[in-house]
This record gives structure tokens, C-alpha cells and sequence, in this order.
């Protein structure tokens, strides 16, 4: 079920994550091993995908004599068991296990997929995690080493016993507007000629609306006078909540951080729409996989 006005790419998870059934660790190992349960496989961030780009799920018993590293349940797809296991390893050292199968990265599966899928939201449920348990293995308040409990959705430290749960980062990208016209804008990251909305990190203390003024601010130079939430997006690099702003400015002179922007500009309609179907060699618009397409479209569509 749809739940977004705007459907975003890595949204739209189908598994029902069972939160019940995390409390027992001795559980969650049986549930593994059960006839339907299944395990989508990642090594250094890719994603095990068959010739379609889908999930490649496998049981337990092919996935015997493999070297498993870190395994979260994601949650149960129709009743059945699903879950996520880390190899530990070089994918090199894979690629030729699996003949009818591939490991790709999670843009690349996007891409393949060419619109949200359900399967997109359990990558971005699964690789999010992953990354969490291989940068959290020490706990943070005695150094210590912890340990995975709760089926991955949590590590004790057996030193000090102090709790450490996963973390999701929330990310603001606004397309500014005055008048009929947006601003984009290019970071030193991104390829000459390619624009996108603005965005930063949320900082502690502050409302979304706040995080949007204050980004639209320190990177461009302009006011916020109003802002409106319209839609988000998981972004499992390594794991952020992308949370997409309309904001209207009072004005377009522009007075640019150097160090996090290269280049802005104000664009109308006709342009945007130009450069979103490819027709502008030396302008380009960030591809419908990222929110700030979505967000181009919903301000085209919005008179």
C-alpha cells in the first residue's frame, strides 16, 4: 500500500517488520532456518540481484559454507522470514558463486528498476543496517567492544551495559522558488553542468522549516518566507531520511558559500522542464532516482 502522495525511490518497504518478534534472539535463529525463510545477501555495500535487477534471496542451506558475517531480520514477507547477512570479504571473491546472479549497487538496481519498487525499500532497510553494525561495533560511552542483540536492532555493551540502537540521519533538500523561477545549484562533487536542490544535515534543536531557512541561508543568501514539506525519501548512504522542501524566498540576489557551493542559478519552468527530458547538453537535472527530481516535477505541476 501507497501511503505518499509523491512515491520517492528506496520507499514503499512491503515486509511487515515484526518488531514482536525481535525480543528473542534464540527465535530469530530458528525463524532462519525455517523452509521459507530467505537471506538477500551484501558484500562491501552490493547488493546479491538477479539478471532484472530483483533481489536474489536464498535459503539457509545455500547460504551454509558461505562466510556470514553481521545478519538482521528485516521481517516477514507473506508470513515467511526475511533477512539481511553481510559477507565477509572482497566481492571478488564471490563473483563467480553465483552464476545467474550479480552483486550490484543500490543506484544500480534503481536504475534498472526505472520507478520505485518494493524491492528498493528493502535494500534501503537492509544496507542501512549493515552499515550501522560495521560502524558501530565499539560502544560509544566506554570504548568497549558490543554486541548485536534484538536481531540486529540493537547493541549491548557487556561492559558497561549501556544500549546502542540504529540511527537514522535527517536530511533537508529544498528547491527554493521566487516568482516562476527555482534555484538550483552544484556542489564541487557533482559533474560540470549538473544541478540539484539544495540540502544539509538537520542540526539538534531545530524544526525541519528551521533546517530548510538556515541551509537556504548560509549556502545561497536568501530568506525563507514560508516552507512546505512534500515529500522524503530514504537514502541508505549509509543511512538518511532525505525530507523534501518547497520554500519560498524573498528575493533572488544570491551571496554563495564558496566552500559548499560552486555554482547556482535561477531557472524557469521551460528550462527545468528542458533539462529533465535531456534536451539541454550543458544543463542536467538530477535523474528520477533522487527526490530533488521529484521535487522539480511537483513544483512544475504546481501552478
Amino acid at each position: 500500500m501507497t501511503l505518499h502522495k509523491i512515491q520517492t525511490f528506496f520507499s514503499g518497504n512491503p515486509l511487515d517488520r515484526a518488531d514482536h518478534l525481535r525480543k528473542d534472539d534464540a527465535t530469530m535463529g530458528d525463524m532462519m532456518r525455517q523452509a521459507d525463510a530467505r537471506l538477500m545477501l551484501l558484500v562491501d555495500g552490493q547488493i546479491l540481484s538477479d539478471a532484472v535487477g530483483a533481489i536474489s534471496w536464498l535459503t539457509h542451506r545455500q547460504c551454509a559454507y558461505l562466510p556470514l558475517g553481521t545478519q538482521v531480520f528485516l521481517g516477514l514477507q507473506d508470513g515467511a522470514p526475511r533477512y539481511a547477512a553481510a559477507l565477509e570479504g572482497d566481492e571478488s571473491e564471490f563473483e563467480n558463486l553465483f552464476p545467474d546472479a550479480k552483486f550490484r549497487d543500490a543506484r544500480a538496481l534503481a536504475m534498472k528498476a526505472g520507478s520505485a519498487h518494493p524491492d528498493l525499500g528493502i535494500v534501503a532497510q537492509a544496507k542501512s543496517m549493515l552499515s550501522w553494525h560495521e560502524t558501530h561495533r565499539f560502544c560509544a560511552k566506554c570504548g568497549e567492544p558490543s554486541e548485536l542483540t534484538r536481531a540486529g536492532y540493537e547493541r549491548i555493551c557487556p561492559s558497561c551495559k549501556a544500549n546502542h540502537f540504529p540511527r537514522t540521519d535527517p536530511v533537508v533538500i529544498m528547491l527554493a522558488t521566487h516568482g516562476e523561477e527555482a534555484l538550483v545549484g552544484r556542489g564541487p562533487h557533482l559533474p560540470p553542468g549538473f544541478f540539484s536542490a539544495l540540502a544539509g544535515f538537520m542540526e539538534p534543536g531545530e524544526t525541519i522549516e528551521e533546517a530548510v531557512a538556515r541551509e537556504l541561508m548560509e549556502e545561497a543568501g536568501v530568506t525563507a518566507t514560508s516552507v512546505s514539506i512534500v515529500a522524503n525519501q530514504p537514502w541508505p548512504w549509509p543511512s538518511s531520511l532525505m525530507i523534501g522542501c518547497i520554500a519560498e524566498v524573498n528575493g533572488k540576489e544570491l551571496t554563495l558559500d564558496e566552500t559548499e557551493i560552486d555554482d547556482a542559478r535561477w531557472i524557469t519552468r521551460d528550462e527545468a522542464t528542458a533539462a529533465i527530458r535531456g534536451e539541454t547538453p550543458d544543463f542536467f537535472m538530477p535523474p528520477p532516482i533522487a527526490i530533488a527530481h521529484n521535487l522539480l516535477a511537483y513544483w512544475l505541476n504546481t501552478q
